[in-house]
């Protein structure tokens, strides 16, 4: 962008200067009405070569694909100095940029031990699947002891399970 920002400086340097004149021209002006007619004249031409160098420095920003935060610009706007400005924003932006990943880092870590233990659940359903529901730790039904009864066992005992 080096040749297109300096054509950009170069258009903003002239308008600055036109500016300038056009300022102390109708500051001039306002003193010596009498010269009013001679005044206006070289008035319009000035304010002609202001119009023109605007123009100009709209074709040289089209050129320029550059975007500055408006937050930066009001806070140059109000004075600040604007090397401070452009620090503490890309600071900002830095300190933002890290909390980010740190969010990102979090939810990847948690993806990662939910999809582990999601892995073990499904790994523990498979077996129960495999084994026809006899598993003697859990059952379908929820008893413990494979859902069926045991034969030697009375109907007045508690099921236990075995696991340990």
């Amino acid at each position: 962008y080096a040749p297109q920002l300096r054509r950009l400086e170069k258009a903003l340097e002239g308008s600055i200067e036109s500016i300038w004149r056009s300022m102390t021209q109708i500051h001039e002006l306002g003193k010596h009405a009498e010269q009013l007619q001679q005044s206006q004249s070289t008035l319009h031409e000035t304010l002609n070569d202001l119009i023109a160098r605007i123009e100009t420095v709209d074709l040289a920003a089209r050129e320029v694909d550059e975007t500055v935060p408006l937050e930066v610009v009001h806070r140059i706007d109000r004075g600040e100095n604007p090397d401070e400005v452009i620090k503490k924003y890309l600071e900002d932006a830095m300190v933002k940029n890290v909390r980010a990943r740190a969010r990102v880092f979090g939810a990847h870590a948690l993806e990662s031990s939910l999809s582990g233990y999601l892995k073990m659940w499904d790994e523990d359903d498979d077996d129960l699947k495999n084994n026809g529901g006899n598993n003697a730790s859990t059952s379908s039904s929820g008893r413990g002891d494979g859902g069926e009864k045991n034969s030697s066992s009375s109907s007045s005992e508690i099921p236990t399970s075995n696991s340990s």
